[in-house]
């Protein structure tokens, strides 16, 4: 597993759909609400925040959540709000 840090340095790309459900899941809200709020299953939810994860080197959503409000490195290239 990548660290947080590592995994800023090596700049992984996110889509935008990887990063627009990260920020739903960073912000607090649950795989189902997110489903809902994005017309999609609770699984692809819960497939993309695995891979979000797994991209990211974090491991739970206050993690998350930390990492993409530090705007430290915006995933997706982009900043973080």
């Amino acid at each position: 597993m990548t660290t947080p840090a590592l995994a800023r340095l090596d700049a992984p790309q996110l889509t935008p759909r990887e990063l627009e459900i990260a920020r739903l899941a960073g912000d607090g809200l649950a795989n189902r609400e997110i489903a809902e709020r994005l017309v999609l299953s609770v699984r692809t939810v819960e497939n993309t925040l695995h891979t979000v994860y797994q991209k990211l080197g974090v491991s739970n959503r206050a993690e998350l959540g930390t990492l993409l409000r530090s705007g430290t490195s915006a995933p997706g290239g982009g900043t973080s709000r």
